[in-house]
């Protein structure tokens, strides 16, 4: 039988995060290498960028609802966000007791 491998919205951001070092280390290792090496890092590089607009094309929906996620942990995102001018080094709670 078959197994699907079902895509969440963590492990689609965990990819696209190592797609994008991948092509960052290519772009780096171009810098020292052979012309005739480059050819083939630049294919492989333009390989990845075709995959990563192909996955930032596609419809990605979350298990337990983004809109959910993101009402549940807004004192949170807000507190991330907004600018701080009093000074003080911001802080992260216990969220658990």
């Amino acid at each position: 039988m078959e197994r699907a491998y079902v895509y969440t919205l963590g492990v689609v951001v965990e990819q696209v995060e190592m797609i994008e070092s991948a092509i960052r280390n290519m772009e780096q290792a171009m810098r020292h290498v052979s012309p005739a090496t480059v050819d083939v890092i630049r294919r492989n590089k333009n390989q990845l960028e075709s995959l990563l607009e192909r996955i930032m094309d596609t419809n990605v929906s979350s298990t337990p609802g983004l809109q959910a996620s993101i009402e549940g942990n807004k004192q949170c995102l807000q507190d991330c966000f907004s600018a701080d001018y009093t000074n003080r080094l911001s802080t992260i709670r216990r969220t658990r007791r």
